[in-house]
């Protein structure tokens, strides 16, 4: 979600785009807080912990998924290279 509102921004009106940027950076931030990064080695050498892959499924929950990872790294990359 983090790395579709960082893109989104970039498609929309000024004052629509402020908000898709800052709801994306707040939703990495917290992506890249203690409670979903693990610590290098942990967690199956796997970025995020408590990943979902489908709620209504009841499958992949609380669990390591490697496209979170993936998305994970896209919107880092995106607020790197948009945010200057």
């Amino acid at each position: 979600m983090a790395s579709a509102l960082l893109e989104l921004s970039r498609y929309v009106d000024k004052s629509a785009a402020r908000k898709y940027w800052d709801a994306g950076s707040d939703a990495l931030a917290s992506l890249s807080s203690d409670a979903y990064r693990a610590k290098e080695g942990a967690n199956n050498h796997f970025i995020l912990m408590h990943s979902t892959g489908s709620m209504p499924g009841n499958s992949e929950i609380d669990v390591p998924l490697s496209y979170a990872d993936y998305y994970y790294l896209e919107a880092l990359l995106r607020y790197k290279q948009w945010s200057k």
